[in-house]
């Protein structure tokens, strides 16, 4: 089982701004749907767009409260803008408010249980807890359990220093775009930008640095950890994202998911009904 994102350690006023940057990419550059290579080059802004994941012709009947009794959710606590604790100490966060919006839903109770990443998956299999929301990549989800629909879609971005002119299907300036050596926004590049000239990097980290010092034109990567650098201190406010998003499930994953055991088919139908229910009412746009 892996995480979808970046664990980031931060401190002060830049951990805020960071993490209100990552809230507002899941508020607005998520929001866009549609297919990749789907948007029109420029910077110019984009309308907003709930995406729906869920099949609004699928029957889907109301799950009987008593049936599914309370949901012990096992989450970690240092995921921002996920799951994580504000200044008071109190645990917030997207996946949270979501936790909530799905058990209102469901007219059941719920309890949050706190594990590290790398034991939920075995708390889950072992009955510590009954699903697992905590950045999963349906994808790599183990062979005893089963996911849910997906509930978000992370997007790839471009990056580029303010102010440069950039559209990302004209290569003739002869620049180099930077990504990561090996990952699948190099592949995507390489499949839908394949005339430009290609520059890649050990990590995102390394890339967006050589984009800041001006020794490429664009950074192509995960938007998440790419939201954060920009409103950190390390971008020196030098940078912005263009273009897309870029969402294609060949490249990116099916998408972030709830996780329940194997055998716990009945749950799944809950939980994947309960989060229709919560994009159907309105909710999921208010998150």
């Amino acid at each position: 089982m892996m995480r979808v994102g970046l664990k980031v350690e931060l401190a002060g006023a830049t951990w805020l701004a960071a993490v209100m940057a990552a809230a507002l990419l899941l508020a607005g550059v998520l929001m866009r749907a549609g297919p990749a290579l789907a948007q029109a080059p420029g910077n110019e802004p984009e309308k907003l767009v709930v995406p729906n994941f869920w099949d609004p012709r699928a029957r889907m009947e109301r799950p009987d409260p008593q049936e599914i009794g309370s949901i012990r959710f096992l989450t970690t606590e240092d995921f921002p803008p996920f799951s994580f604790r504000d200044r008071r100490g109190v645990l917030i966060g997207f996946n949270i408010d979501l936790i909530h919006a799905v058990c209102d839903i469901l007219k059941i109770d719920c309890a949050l249980q706190f594990r590290p990443f790398e034991t939920l998956y075995a708390t889950l299999i072992a009955g510590g807890g009954d699903a697992v929301i905590a950045g999963l990549n349906a994808g790599d989800a183990g062979p005893d359990v089963i996911v849910t629909a997906p509930y978000m879609k992370l997007p790839a971005r471009f990056v580029i220093r303010r102010g440069t002119v950039f559209n990302p299907h004209d290569s003739s300036g002869g620049y180099f775009l930077g990504t990561v050596c090996g990952s699948t926004h190099a592949a995507f590049v390489a499949r839908f930008f394949s005339d430009w000239r290609i520059a890649c990097y050990p990590s995102l980290a390394v890339a967006l640095a050589e984009l800041r010092e001006g020794r490429i034109i664009a950074v192509f990567g995960d938007a998440l950890p790419s939201a954060f650098w920009l409103h950190g201190e390390m971008s020196d406010n030098c940078c912005a994202f263009a273009g897309g998003p870029y969402l294609d499930d060949r490249y990116f994953g099916p998408g972030l998911s709830i996780a329940v055991r194997k055998a716990d088919r009945r749950l799944k139908t809950a939980l994947d009904y309960a989060l229709r229910e919560v994009y159907r009412s309105g909710k999921y746009e208010e998150l």
